[in-house]
């Protein structure tokens, strides 16, 4: 079974927390590149 992760659109990193919940829905925020979204990609990675 593959995990899912979330990454940062912008850098691809996997440090982001979650920031708030608002009328839009998610709001995320990177630690590295400093990006705050709603939109974070979603990666499946292979458990050995």
């Amino acid at each position: 079974m593959a995990k899912k992760v979330l990454t940062c659109p912008q850098c691809g990193s996997d440090d982001l927390y979650y920031e708030a919940a608002l009328i839009t829905g998610y709001k995320y925020h990177c630690k590295k590149c400093h990006y705050i979204g709603a939109f974070v990609v979603e990666v499946d990675l292979e458990e050995e």
